[in-house]
């Protein structure tokens, strides 16, 4: 699962240059990655598909790696929308200060 357009102008055909792909996999490394995680993804993205966010989740937990995962509705790879964009930036901010007890 992968934007071709995009993916393919950087990493090559997957048939191809099964290394790059392999490379790029934060799946892989799921076990490795010890601080929470913040995963907000826009449902509506035509850049990077929804099924990667919920794999690496799916990953995550499966490695008892702290994290949470942000789903937006309607909302493209970035959100247009000022209000919403600004609650995000809160959000983060929380999440931020929390995850680093400031």
């Amino acid at each position: 699962l992968y934007d071709t357009h995009y993916t393919e102008r950087y990493l090559g055909h997957p048939d191809v240059e099964p290394a790059n792909y392999e490379r790029t996999d934060l799946c892989a490394e799921a076990d490795s990655l010890t601080r929470p995680l913040l995963l907000i993804h826009g449902l509506a993205d035509d850049n990077v598909v929804a099924a990667h966010t919920l794999q690496l989740s799916r990953a995550l937990l499966e490695a008892g790696r702290p994290h949470r995962v942000l789903p937006l509705s309607g909302v493209t790879h970035m959100t247009p929308q000022e209000e919403v964009a600004e609650n995000l930036l809160l959000l983060q901010l929380d999440f931020l200060r929390e995850s680093l007890e400031i």
